[in-house]
């Protein structure tokens, strides 16, 4: 009997020392029992014992808010928009990009690594750029190139879908894609595609990915034909004075005496120079640089998921600070349930255009900061 009675008092004194929360809440009163106010007793009559309220909740309306580290909050993507720019990727399917990188038989065709590459970046740029899609040749000699995929918003599904219908292994790609580069041919049809469409105010574009000179030209006597990069400088002029801007990219080492060949067609197109890729990677590097200059500054963030209570959001740049909402507009951010879409105003607006910014976390599930 002793012992159980020693033992039953331990636990009641071991459940009253506790705090609750599980010892996040206030410290007991008194100390000795002694009540705050001067009074005999931190218990009442009924033995309950008294704790202090502790800090205030961070949601309250006791003082400013602070980052609480709250536990349940969770990540919600986010990426930046704007009006988008209008870009008719115009891309070589002739067959010399059924060969590897280096011209040598064996590994991955260019046209492979081309299908991906453009895969991702579609994919990745489809809520900023609206693209379209042009492959040339349209047939197995010289045949200008054709747009498969119209200039349309959110068009990543549908030029993936053409991509994916590409023939990309070495041998069954050489059977059937057997012709030239007709590029001036192909550089006129995209004017002539440009030419009926509205005139998109935040820019019209094509890129022209090639992996060698353009020919098409007058036969030769081994088969082949003359090159034609004058008819193609001459080309890519005449799209420029339509008010449409050419980015060159060079995929691969046939350029021979292609340098300023590119040069040449980059600077007919207002961008300077031409980009160039020898690998898998330099050609994602490449086509990413390209899209994030046509990209217009923007201030506003789309959210993936449902609409949310814009009280329980947290909002960062590159993991610093919160920054607090503001619904007057002048700095910080505001939320737009509408669209389902964050805002930023004043100074921040300022940083995110700036191009410092590298992202922007938007957690959710715990309040932010008051203003």
């Amino acid at each position: 009997m002793r012992i159980s009675f020693i033992l039953v008092s331990a636990l009641i004194s071991l459940a009253c020392g506790a705090s609750p929360g599980g010892g996040r809440g206030g410290a007991r009163d008194g100390g000795g029992g002694g009540a705050p106010d001067g009074g005999a007793s931190g218990e009442d009559g009924g033995g309950v014992v008294h704790f202090d309220a502790g800090p205030p909740p961070p949601w309250s309306d006791a003082g400013p808010m602070v980052d609480a580290g709250c536990d349940l909050a969770s990540p919600v993507e986010t990426a930046i928009i704007g009006d988008p720019p209008d870009m008719l990727l115009t891309v070589d399917i002739s067959g010399s990009m059924c060969l590897g990188v280096g011209l040598v038989p064996g590994g991955e065709s260019k046209m492979l690594i081309m299908q991906r590459a453009l895969t991702d970046v579609v994919s990745a740029f489809e809520a900023r750029i609206n693209f379209g899609m042009m492959l040339f040749p349209s047939d197995n000699t010289c045949g200008a190139g054709t747009v498969r995929n119209p200039i349309a918003p959110r068009n990543a599904s549908a030029i993936t879908t053409t991509l994916n219908g590409l023939t990309t292994d070495t041998f069954s790609c050489a059977l059937r894609h057997q012709g030239a580069t007709p590029t001036h041919t192909s550089i006129d049809a995209a004017r002539s595609y440009y030419a009926p469409r509205e005139v998109n105010p935040i820019g019209q574009y094509v890129l022209l990915a090639t992996d060698g000179l353009p020919n098409c030209g007058a036969p030769l006597p081994d088969g082949g034909t003359e090159e034609t990069v004058d008819e193609t400088v001459a080309a890519i002029e005449a799209l420029f004075a339509a008010g449409v801007r050419t980015y060159v990219l060079g995929f691969g080492a046939d350029f021979t005496g292609g340098g300023t060949a590119l040069n040449r067609m980059a600077a007919a197109g207002g961008t300077g120079t031409p980009y160039n890729a020898r690998s898998d990677a330099e050609l994602r590097r490449a086509l990413e640089m390209i899209a994030a200059a046509i990209i217009p500054p923007s201030c506003t963030v789309e959210l993936s998921g449902p609409t949310r209570d814009p009280r329980l959001f947290q909002v960062r740049f590159d993991g610093g600070p919160l920054i607090p909402r503001n619904e007057a507009r002048t700095s910080g951010w505001d939320y737009d349930a509408a669209t389902n879409t964050i805002t930023f105003y004043g100074p921040e607006c300022t940083r995110l255009q700036g191009g410092t910014v590298v992202s922007v976390d938007v957690d959710f599930g715990c309040p932010g900061p008051l203003i």
